[in-house]
């Protein structure tokens, strides 16, 4: 997936003017991760439905901007999606896989056709607190049995709890598809001090994205009685941090931001004018 970003960021800068913005620097490499929002107020029961987060991914080569809305990822040891390839249609489906634990995650995946037969199954590994995105057709490349052309399904298994989500490209165009976790539930684990926590007081965005005229935009809703403190953590995808500006703020974690009772909070790159691409 990182590939694709950089290559429609260069066909962009060919073909498309730039936007003037403040915190946007669509000249820049692009930064790719993944974010993590944490309550910060007390441990927050199980269950408890009162802390909403999502996130708009979006690319700007276009006003408006084409954009995809992305929930946040269910930490889970197996799981499935829809899978794709098509050449001749320029259809890809993009995987990005999270690692926020504390051991490497050793991670199988089995691609089968549209009949349920396999095509193949290969292991990859990441390590922990890292991510690792890139399209079906890239994570199959090396081998030959999977046709170039290609409907079915992926089944992922970790050895241990990994975050995924899965974008349907059709050349630049992209929308969000099911992940469908086959294990129990498994408790968030704890990322960095502060950031993430056991329980359901912390939640992830698998996949986000800065300048280079993409950006990511997380909206964090407070439905409980009482006022909710909340931090942003963003990491790339070697896990260290990702630093970017957001809401005019320069910086990789955002902390000690308070929601009201009802209210929400809206960070993304903003333009001159305080509004952003979504």
């Amino acid at each position: 997936m990182r590939r694709l970003l950089i290559t429609l960021f260069c066909l962009a800068a060919l073909s498309t003017p730039v936007f003037g913005q403040d915190d946007h620097n669509d000249a820049g490499a692009v930064l790719v991760g993944y974010a993590v929002v944490t309550a910060t107020n007390g441990v927050i029961p199980f269950g408890f439905r009162g802390l909403v987060v999502f996130e708009t991914f979006g690319y700007r080569s276009e006003n408006p901007a084409l954009q995809a809305g992305v929930l946040p990822a269910t930490m889970t040891t197996r799981m499935v999606l829809f899978a794709s390839a098509g050449i001749r249609l320029s259809r890809n489906v993009g995987v990005a896989i999270t690692n926020p634990g504390s051991t490497t995650a050793v991670v199988t995946m089995t691609l089968r056709r549209a009949n349920g037969s396999v095509t193949s199954s290969k292991t990859i590994t990441v390590a922990a607190h890292q991510q690792v995105s890139r399209f079906i057709s890239e994570f199959f490349g090396d081998v030959p049995e999977v046709p170039r052309d290609f409907d079915g399904t992926l089944t992922v298994t970790s050895n241990t709890p990994v975050a995924i989500v899965g974008l349907r490209f059709r050349g630049t165009h992209f929308s969000t598809i099911p992940i469908t976790s086959l294990s129990p539930p498994v408790d968030f684990p704890e990322v960095t001090p502060g950031t993430g926590s056991p329980g359901s007081n912390a939640v992830l965005l698998p996949q986000f994205a800065a300048e280079g005229q993409w950006s990511s935009e997380t909206v964090i809703l407070n439905n409980g009685a009482v006022p909710l403190t909340v931090r942003i953590d963003l990491f790339k995808q070697d896990g260290t941090p990702l630093v970017t500006k957001l809401n005019h703020q320069s910086g990789s974690s955002f902390q000690n931001l308070v929601i009201a009772p009802g209210g929400i909070i809206m960070f993304s790159p903003r333009n001159a004018n305080g509004d952003s691409d979504f």
